[in-house]
């Protein structure tokens, strides 16, 4: 009898775990430099702002280190839908992704204005480093 009210309880629970894990699967991301090869599947997730990345980055860069960035909470889907919330919940439509030649991620909003950067990955493609027309660097960690 105990066997069974343990199964009876048990069983649903693991496939119900293991259900929410496969929904969720995200592609391990190498760190890729500059000008080298981006998959498609590496943009695929929901990413955050990393306000001390970002900072880093544009101060190495030369630039002043923007620290009054706004959250983003940004999701990439794999049909190249480009979506943000602004609480990191509900997603509302912003436009289309894409990649163009090897390192080029362009966001194209709905009024039809896009922007270009290079994108790179670092931290074992945690953090995804995106680099304006004017080298400038907006980094997005993978939201947890």
């Amino acid at each position: 009898m105990k066997n069974k009210i343990i199964a009876s309880i048990g069983y649903p629970s693991l496939l119900l775990l293991l259900a929410a894990c496969a929904s969720n699967e995200v592609v391990i991301t190498p760190n890729i430099q500059p000008g080298e090869p981006l998959k498609h599947e590496y943009l695929v997730s929901k990413w955050c702002t990393n306000r001390e990345a970002t900072s880093i980055a544009n101060s190495e860069a030369g630039f002043s280190a923007l620290l009054n960035l706004s959250p983003e909470f940004w999701k990439f889907t794999d049909d190249g839908k480009w979506q943000n919330a602004e609480s990191g919940f509900i997603f509302s439509s912003l436009g289309e992704w894409q990649l163009q030649g090897r390192d080029t991620v362009v966001l194209t909003g709905k009024q039809g204005d896009s922007i270009s950067y290079r994108a790179r990955f670092e931290n074992s493609g945690v953090d995804l480093y995106l680099e304006d027309d004017a080298g400038q660097f907006l980094v997005l960690s993978r939201c947890n």
